[in-house]
């Protein structure tokens, strides 16, 4: 070899090692570099630095969605199934503007999200003489704009002024709609955001970010317009398409497809509402006497009632803990008071029973409580000839529960309630108006039935709490006591116990992603208060044998049921589980022997239902299989509803209902804390169990129509709760097909108003659309396209430099005889 040779094979080897040594040292250095840049900008998101993609790539944030009603469309997404791209301006910026902003998102904080602002924007966007076209907003969930004091000073509410009122879908189930119970009220709930993608940026750090880029860009935009200069900008692109504009529920609901396939495009809101009732069952011989005596075979109840769910303009941020979980809270506390305090005995001698209901979907037209009224009462439930059958086929004994296979209802327990009495209803009592201050909504007139109601809270007032009237006279604010006065056509109304006076309290910020615990604290005092005046006031009012004296009802009350403590052990569990950590221990305990009992008794496990959420979300969801639609097992097939006649031939047949943790858990606790019989810990010995099956020979559940349950706190207790579908009246599980197929039905003639006798809809028909599982927002920096079209010449180039070097170097080693 000769030298020439031998300096020409050392410098392409050393070379290439030296520049692999290069490459091993530079990628070192970079993760070392990128490993410090990550902990340096860890809290403070940029686009100018590397490594911070997964921040914008897929931008955390809540979207606001697509609702159908039964006369169109509510919320927001997009115009086409393309993805829409703007220009991040601020928003004020892109309302006042009189230069051109081309395509643009506007970018506003949480407290400008207003009406009127958004007013302003699409008047601006859609003037013929304006070259600006908003195509999304950002709402920034967290900035320096608005402090949190500001927030709640605001009283920030994106509902009507008249919730559920006059001018929404809901008007014709309302009553007294058009009273303005919600002052700070701005309707944007009830807006068709067509067009413009909306979503709430979660996160702080971007939120602050995206800001201050939105703004830096404003002024770049003004400066380019005098010096024509511009720079890159940044960008967000939404692909939100949730359906045509021309689209209503019954149209997406009967959708078929070209070749005739019935395909749904949407699904119902709604879920499972939990019924309970105080005491044992009453005993068929009782009935029978009762129907002698009276011409009733039941007791009338007095149901104790309150909504469970709440809604924002961003359904995956629906903390609601005024509007929802102070209510949930609060309602369970007073049941406990009353399953501790009271024995079976002594309940089942009262002249009336006493009902426990928490409705679902009550923000959407009154859903639950609409749906159980109706079916206890106005006009109560016809289960279609033939179709009523036993629960569950493998235990298909007389006293076994019974259902219903069209229209499919998976429990007829409510069939067995007497006449109702009348219902106090409870509604956001963890932010006040008065300080120490409650609220009776009613006609406290004497000699009726709703003026004794009033009456009663009215004379529950304690050393630290006022019970006081509204001031508000005739008009009552939308709770399920709406739903019992609008389908009773006011025979049986009652009162409401509330934290409000004449309109909602200031902080209290009304179906806004904002009523947090966080945000602004609940009055734990009030909560406890005002679970020991209901508990105190459904006994007093199941005390009564018609002379309707509520003074010494309420005295007796007060004195048979202590006062809870907002120290309780029990509340703070609980309150920690509804306002801040939805998953918490208790919740999912409850939820895993539901989970167990419902396996035992169909042979099912259909898992958990769908988890509350950390921090909790009170939307009341879609209603199907997997969000709590029941269903029935036949063979091997499932029916959202069934009109064959396989039913019942093989064992496995059964009703199924897999509802969401919040319900299993609150069906759970009801158990426990009314099924007890004032037995304490003791006094009896509970029997531990796993599920249902392990109670079924325990002696304290054994009167007559009365068994035995497993809880959450694994011990056996006498079964008190039950299930009940929150559904809209107009749709019906269609018969033979899988859940997520419904007939939709007039439920109403127009004679019946006054009219030619044309069946009609009066139900609010909510649906949510169904949409992609790839939407979603993205921020990115928009280079323009020169630069795109340099970096592919640039690398073409690069490569074509490459190849040649490589064939020029192989060349010279085959010349040298070294390749």
């Amino acid at each position: 070899m000769s030298p020439q040779t031998l300096l020409n094979w050392w410098l392409v080897n050393w070379t290439g090692l030296a520049c692999l040594i290069c490459i091993c040292i530079s990628v070192s250095i970079s993760t070392a570099e990128a490993s410090s840049l990550l902990t340096l900008t860890k809290h403070s998101p940029t686009l100018n630095e590397p490594f911070q993609a997964s921040n914008f790539e897929r931008l955390p944030h809540v979207p606001c969605v697509t609702l159908f009603h039964k006369e169109g469309r509510v919320g927001c997404g997009t115009y086409e199934r393309d993805s829409v791209t703007g220009t991040l301006v601020p928003w004020s910026t892109a309302a006042s503007s009189s230069s051109s902003v081309g395509s643009y998102v506007a970018v506003m904080d949480q407290s400008e999200f207003t009406n009127d602002n958004l007013d302003s924007l699409t008047s601006s966007s859609s003037s013929s003489s304006s070259s600006s076209s908003l195509v999304g907003i950002l709402v920034l969930n967290a900035t320096t704009v608005t402090s949190t004091e500001q927030l709640v000073s605001l009283g920030l509410s994106p509902a009507p002024q008249n919730p559920q009122g006059e001018g929404t879908p809901s008007a014709q189930v309302s009553a007294n709609s058009e009273y303005a119970w919600n002052a700070h009220g701005d309707g944007l709930t009830n807006r068709n955001l067509y067009g413009i993608p909306t979503v709430l940026v979660t996160s702080d750090s971007v939120s602050d970010y995206l800001l201050q880029v939105a703004t830096d860009q404003a002024s770049q935009l003004q400066a380019s317009s005098v010096s024509g200069d511009t720079e890159p900008s940044v960008v967000a692109e939404f692909n939100y398409y949730m359906g045509p504009e021309a689209m209503d529920s019954q149209t997406c609901l009967e959708w078929r497809d070209t070749d005739g396939t019935w395909s749904p495009k949407c699904l119902p809101l709604g879920g499972n509402s939990i019924w309970a009732t105080a005491g044992s069952p009453e005993l068929v011989q009782e009935q029978q006497d009762r129907r002698l005596e009276q011409g009733s075979s039941q007791k009338d109840i007095v149901i104790m009632a309150t909504s469970m769910d709440a809604t924002s303009m961003f359904h995956d941020a629906v903390p609601a803990a005024n509007a929802a979980a102070s209510n949930i809270l609060t309602l369970l506390m007073a049941a406990k008071l009353v399953g501790s305090s009271l024995s079976d005995e002594t309940l089942d001698a009262l002249p009336k029973r006493i009902l426990f209901g928490f409705f679902q979907g009550e923000s959407y037209g009154f859903l639950g409580s609409r749906s159980f009224l109706q079916d206890v009462a106005y006009p109560g439930f016809t289960c279609d000839e033939g179709r009523t059958v036993y629960q569950n086929s493998r235990h298909a004994n007389d006293g076994d529960p019974e259902a219903c296979l069209y229209p499919l209802r998976p429990n007829l327990a409510f069939s067995d309630l007497g006449d109702i009495a009348g219902m106090i209803a409870l509604d956001q009592v963890g932010v006040l108006t008065t300080e120490n201050t409650l609220y009776v909504h009613g006609d406290a007139e004497e000699g009726t039935f709703d003026g004794f109601l009033a009456n009663v809270l009215l004379a529950l007032s304690s050393d630290d709490f006022t019970v006081a009237a509204s001031s508000v006279e005739g008009d009552y604010p939308p709770t399920p006591l709406t739903s019992l006065m609008q389908l009773s056509e006011g025979g049986v109304g009652g009162a409401i116990l509330s934290g409000y006076d004449d309109a909602f309290a200031t902080g209290s910020m009304y179906h806004s992603h904002l009523d947090s615990n966080f945000v602004r604290p609940i009055d734990m005092d009030a909560i406890a208060a005002a679970a020991t005046i209901m508990a105190r006031a459904a006994l007093a009012t199941a005390s009564d044998d018609g002379d309707m004296d509520s003074d010494t009802a309420a005295q007796n009350a007060a004195t048979a049921i202590p006062s809870l403590s907002s120290d309780d052990e029990t509340l703070l569990e609980l309150a920690d589980c509804f306002f801040t950590n939805g998953n918490c221990k208790l919740l999912i305990q409850h939820g895993l022997v539901e989970r167990a009992n419902t396996k035992q008794a169909t042979g099912l496990d259909l898992g958990l239902g769908s988890p509350l959420g950390t921090p909790p979300n009170y939307y009341t969801g879609i209603y199907n299989a997997d969000e709590g639609q029941p269903f029935v097992q036949v063979g091997t097939s499932y029916y959202g509803a069934y009109t064959g006649d396989e039913y019942g031939k093989k064992t496995t047949d059964a009703f199924v209902t897999r509802p969401l943790l919040l319900e299993m858990a609150i069906h759970g606790l009801l158990n426990d804390y009314l099924g007890r019989g004032s037995r304490s810990e003791e006094t009896t010995n509970f029997k531990k169990c796993s599920n249902t099956d392990d109670c079924s020979k325990v002696s304290y559940c054994s009167a007559t129509g009365d068994s035995a349950v497993c809880t959450g706190n694994k011990q056996c207790v006498c079964s008190r709760a039950n299930f009940h579908i929150a559904v809209d009246e107009a749709f019906v599980a269609a018969p033979n097909n899988f859940t997520g197929h419904f007939d939709v039905t007039p439920v109403y003639t127009a004679d019946e108003d006054g009219g030619d006798g044309e069946s009609y809809i009066r139900s609010a028909m909510y649906t949510e659309a169904f949409w992609s599982s790839s939407v979603g927002v993205r921020v990115y920096r928009d280079a323009g396209k020169s630069t795109g079209t340099w970096a592919l010449v640039c690398g073409i180039l690069t490569f074509a430099l490459c190849i040649g070097s490589t064939l020029f170097l192989k060349k010279s080693l085959k010349k040298e005889k070294l390749y």
